[in-house]
């Protein structure tokens, strides 16, 4: 690994690279792919994605059926194995289903995984957002309380690098489009601990998220509760979800609360 992060080309392994670019292809709306499709998708050329999706085929990852490729059960054990190294999902799954009850209103837990937020658990008790934010949905990070507060949590100089990075194509007209403004956002989650973001995403639904901490006291997830925006959203996320949302982070961080 070089200094500023790169892996050198002496430890990089294109062919995983290429295997993996093949595996993000599929998604709820592609189901299934040719090689050329995955070519396509990939920019690999048909030879390249025909070598990977015959050794995915091979390990078990994918299937053929007829001339097209799709995803196996398998798959899921990649998803899977990272979820369960997360020592506090299970009782967090319990609290959140808890919390979702009580507020009648969509609770969720996402990670920082470069420039978006992942869902890693959600509950909506009663009713959906019409975002599809299933397990392992991912959302821009600046846009969403979870991405917002873990952000903030971040060390100077890899927030920087972070929003650097980020690409402020506004999803509605109250998205954020200016680093310099985003910059003064995360100031102030940083000194409040708690991020609020409102019709940033999808119009009509704003939220409110505080960071989940591992024993080393490093934001490693956030908890969000996401609902219908008002003129009395900001007072309610303020006054009435946040004292829930950070009683709900004792309790996963240390279950005897």
């Amino acid at each position: 690994m070089s200094d500023n992060g790169v892996p050198r080309k002496d430890s990089y392994l294109q062919s995983l690279e290429k295997g993996l670019a093949v595996l993000e292809c599929f998604s709820a709306g592609t189901v299934s792919l040719s090689i050329s499709e995955i070519a396509e998708r990939t920019g690999q050329d048909r030879a390249s994605a025909r070598r990977a999706i015959l050794t995915l085929t091979h390990l078990g990852y994918t299937r053929l059926e007829g001339r097209r490729y799709s995803l196996t059960p398998k798959s899921l054990t990649l998803g899977h194995r990272y979820l369960s190294s997360l020592p506090f999902l299970p009782m967090a799954q319990r609290v959140i289903e808890e919390l979702a009850d009580e507020l009648q209103e969509t609770v969720s837990i996402g990670a920082l995984d470069s420039s978006d937020v992942v869902f890693l658990c959600r509950v909506a008790p009663r009713r959906f957002l019409s975002v599809d934010a299933n397990v392992g949905s991912r959302v821009p990070a600046h846009l969403h309380s979870m991405g917002q507060v873990l952000l903030a949590h971040l060390p100077a100089e890899e927030r920087v690098r972070r929003v650097s990075d980020l690409d402020f194509h506004p999803f509605t007209p109250h998205s954020v489009t200016d680093p310099a403004v985003l910059d003064q956002q995360l100031e102030q989650v940083t000194q409040q601990g708690w991020a609020f973001t409102n019709q940033q995403y999808e119009e009509g639904y704003c939220g409110i998220a505080v960071a989940l901490a591992d024993a080393s006291n490093h934001a490693v997830a956030a908890l969000n509760v996401s609902f219908a925006t008002g003129q009395d959203a900001y007072r309610r996320a303020t006054d009435d979800v946040l004292p829930r949302l950070k009683l709900a982070v004792r309790r996963i961080q240390s279950p005897r609360v």
